[in-house]
């Protein structure tokens, strides 16, 4: 049986480890999100998906999954997001790269990527976003509008 110096150290150290590492809390105003990928044009595509995880808190603001199944096979994609004022994703977009997913001999691949915690908008600011994967400078693969919330 442990002495009780030795469990007293032990709920100690349990006790720093819980106040040293910095909260990640779910996010309040977003909810993660799971979007579904299509093919454009015909593009091979089994399935394919985007996580949007979100949290509130110093560790991060978000981070960004992505997955394609059975697409094209040995092939680069840069995934862009389209990021439009209106929520409807109606105008035209600001764009910007987050990533390159490379794909295997079967078509299927994975990245990620994680944005750094940014000041808070207070109310929260809705924009519509589409993510797009491109391939030699063409949409291959898109998700549909989504409700982005960033607070």
């Amino acid at each position: 049986m442990p002495s009780k110096p030795l469990l007293m150290l032990a709920g100690l150290t349990s006790l720093l480890a819980l106040v040293a590492v910095p909260a990640a809390l779910a996010d309040q105003v977003f909810h993660t999100s799971h979007a579904p990928v299509h093919a454009l044009a015909g593009a091979p595509l089994k399935s394919g998906f985007v996580n949007d995880i979100h949290s509130n808190g110093a560790v991060n603001s978000a981070r960004e999954e992505y997955h394609l199944n059975g697409a094209q096979p040995n092939t680069s994609y840069e995934v862009h997001l389209l990021f439009y004022e209106d929520p409807s994703c109606a105008g035209s977009p600001s764009s910007f790269t987050t990533a390159v997913l490379t794909t295997n001999a079967a078509g299927n691949g994975n990245a990620d990527v994680t944005f750094a915690a940014s000041p808070p908008n207070n109310p929260p600011l809705q924009v519509g976003i589409v993510w797009q994967f491109t391939a030699n400078g063409s949409a291959v693969y898109a998700t549909d509008c989504f409700l982005l919330s960033i607070d």
